[in-house]
């Protein structure tokens, strides 16, 4: 059995080498198996629709692309931890994961029909990579709409036939371009290429697939500067680089500590090995925000901080722009709520200088806000 570390612990499943053949998609069935998913990833409010050919299809004839058989979706790097979660949900309604790449990459089946979840990576501010040959521009993944497939609503790039142009040239002729039905020559070369790949130290596979990413990256370039469309001239493409010990990094004020504080560290020291947590200054926050009401000192927080089992190291910061460039660590992880100026140029910061960074959803039922209004409120009923 293979396993698949999530915040809710270790997911197991069995990892299977997929061969498709002559396989293609049963609409009917597949179109359930959207709607089922959709609910699930709808509900964790996360980035996700159509991809590559499956986008085409959709636009161009409202329909599956008929010699494909798998459905392409796409979720952001910053999303996956959040999507890892919902796994367990899913596993209740007949979805399985049969099958995960380190580079990026989930297969699910339900009823024999097979989805693809690419997770696609910042390799800077204005673009993407998919973990294999295609690069993406940012634009078209944060400026979509929705799109009705049959009475499902996906995200589809606002600018479609834009996007679709840039990146396949004349989209609107049916043309397929990937065949799975190879011969049993291809096929077993195939299935040895993907065992080898599966068992591959972290150190090897990551060179391989750097190795393999710059080449393409080389000509996502030149597209570019033919299309006339400007690439910053030193981009890194670090998430690709293999990390023998990851530091992570997250930031608040951490006024009044609760369960949610607790569950974002458990799941922030789960994507790395050593967990840095920053608390504000008290007199930084009063400077800037005389009215804000901070009931623990600095060194009270950090005390407290300090004390749960899944924190390494506790630091003070002031600006959490200035933090981002003053401490060492490989992902910065933000809450969903962390979107402020000071958070946009940190998150800026760190994609320039090959730093990941993750967006972890809250804990449902509780925050401090709410937890302030019913001490509030309850201190009200007293007098």
């Amino acid at each position: 059995m293979a396993r698949l570390k999530t915040s809710k612990g270790y997911l197991l499943y069995q990892r299977h080498i997929l061969d498709f053949g002559h396989k293609v998609i049963n609409k009917e069935v597949m179109l359930d198996n959207l709607r089922v998913l959709a609910l699930y990833l709808d509900k964790i409010d996360i980035n996700w629709g159509p991809a590559f050919g499956t986008l085409i299809g959709i636009v161009r004839n409202d329909d599956f692309q008929p010699w494909k058989p798998v459905f392409d979706i796409y979720i952001l790097k910053e999303d996956e931890e959040r999507f890892k979660d919902v796994l367990w949900s899913l596993s209740e309604v007949g979805f399985t994961l049969v099958r995960h790449e380190r580079r990026g990459r989930y297969y699910l089946v339900r009823n024999d029909e097979f989805i693809k979840v690419f997770v696609l990576t910042k390799v800077c501010a204005e673009v993407r990579h998919t973990g294999s040959s295609d690069y993406i521009h940012e634009k078209y993944l944060q400026n979509t709409v929705k799109w009705d497939f049959k009475g499902v609503e996906l995200n589809v790039p606002q600018e479609v036939d834009e996007y679709l142009t840039f990146q396949y040239g004349d989209w609107t002729v049916p043309k397929q371009t990937v065949w799975y039905n190879h011969g049993l020559l291809r096929r077993g070369f195939e299935r040895l290429k993907t065992w080898t790949l599966d068992h591959l130290p972290d150190s090897l596979y990551y060179k391989w697939i750097l190795y393999r990413r710059r080449a393409d990256f080389q000509r996502f370039k030149a597209h570019c500067e033919i299309a006339g469309i400007p690439l910053p001239q030193h981009i890194q493409l670090a998430s690709m680089q293999p990390r023998h010990y990851k530091r992570v990094l997250t930031v608040g004020v951490y006024d009044l500590l609760h369960k949610g504080h607790v569950e974002l560290y458990r799941r922030a020291k789960g994507l790395g090995d050593y967990l840095i947590v920053a608390a504000q200054d008290s007199d930084f926050i009063l400077k800037y925000k005389p009215t804000a009401k901070v009931l623990n000192s600095t060194d009270d927080r950090k005390y407290m901080i300090k004390a749960i089992r899944y924190v390494d190291e506790v630091i003070t910061y002031t600006d959490v722009d200035r933090i981002v460039k003053e401490i060492d660590f490989d992902l910065f992880v933000t809450g969903p709520d962390q979107c402020h100026e000071g958070f946009q140029r940190a998150i800026k910061w760190c994609e320039e200088h090959g730093k990941e960074h993750i967006v972890l959803g809250r804990t449902d039922g509780i925050s401090s806000s709410e937890l302030k209004a019913k001490i509030a409120a309850k201190t009200q009923k007293a007098k």
